[in-house]
């Protein structure tokens, strides 16, 4: 006689593979979390006398003229990566804030890319990501994407504070480290608005909870002016300069608290992604 189940056997199966169905979504990203963390990978330098501060939109490890959202194309390859580390290494750096920084993105050869630039420029890193990011018809979006702060000097603690949200696929945070610079402390922004609409507004409120602190703000502010930041409190280093027209890349000083000595492009910067590396030379006062 062939073997029959019974009913209930066979609803007692049904539950127990839907139970193991919904346990597999635990695999996946529930796209709530944002990574954030840092690494103090070399030993703190000693400051110079003067400060140089890089803000670069690196397109999630992509050259101009390609497309990080098409899955077909492939971006962050080790030779990519020797093209950054080159670019930067130009104005010798003590800070760089990075914008559009892959981690574990589909399309990108190096998974680890600012651990492997930290690596060449000799910087110790913070990480903190908007949430997770793909190209279209990557399911599921197991990459993220968002800001980096690298430095010769000690980090000390970071903050990921998210800045805008309009849905699980279009929100911002803003990356702060506190770094000791010698003697001093220095908290160092790194940002990149969508922009929505109280972009600048909530990040000035943002700011403004550390307003004793030594500040640098530096990103991509999609924007060319940031009223929301007035020349009392906050000294806009590209404003007298001949690259602040139409800059959507720029910088942001506590008032009083820096000289700026020097500010500019880095050259053949916009080869290497699709913006350019702005910076500057500042003396700590």
């Amino acid at each position: 006689m062939p073997y029959r189940p019974s009913v209930l056997l066979l609803l007692t199966l049904a539950l127990a593979s839907i139970l193991t169905l919904g346990g597999c979504k635990k695999l996946f990203p529930d796209y709530k979390t944002r990574t954030a963390y840092y690494l103090n990978a070399v030993p703190g330098a000693q400051p110079d006398s003067l400060l140089t501060c890089v803000t670069y939109n690196i397109q999630l490890g992509f050259r101009n003229g390609q497309d990080p959202w098409d899955a077909a194309q492939r971006g962050g390859s080790a030779a990519h990566l020797d093209s950054l580390a080159r670019v930067l290494s130009r104005v010798h750096p003590d800070i760089i804030c990075l914008q559009e920084v892959p981690r574990n993105r589909s399309n990108v050869d190096t998974k680890d890319l600012l651990e492997q630039l930290a690596a060449r420029l000799r910087m110790n890193y913070a990480f903190g990501a908007h949430g997770h990011n793909e190209p279209p018809g990557v399911k599921p979006a197991r990459g993220e994407w968002g800001n980096a702060i690298l430095t010769r000097f000690p980090i000390e603690g970071i903050d990921n504070r998210e800045n805008e949200y309009v849905s699980v696929w279009q929100r911002r945070s803003i990356l702060s480290a506190e770094l000791r610079v010698g003697p001093r402390r220095v908290r160092v922004y790194s940002l990149h608005f969508q922009p929505s609409e109280p972009a600048a507004r909530t990040a000035a409120a943002y700011f403004r909870e550390r307003a004793g602190d030594t500040q640098l703000i530096l990103g991509d502010f999609n924007q060319t002016a940031v009223p929301e930041l007035p020349p009392a409190d906050y000294t806009d280093v590209l404003a007298p300069t001949p690259i602040n027209r139409g800059a959507i890349d720029r910088i942001y000083l506590s008032a009083g608290r820096f000289s700026t000595r020097e500010v500019g492009i880095i050259p053949r910067s916009e080869n290497v992604s699709d913006h350019p590396a702005t910076y500057c030379r500042l003396r700590l006062l």
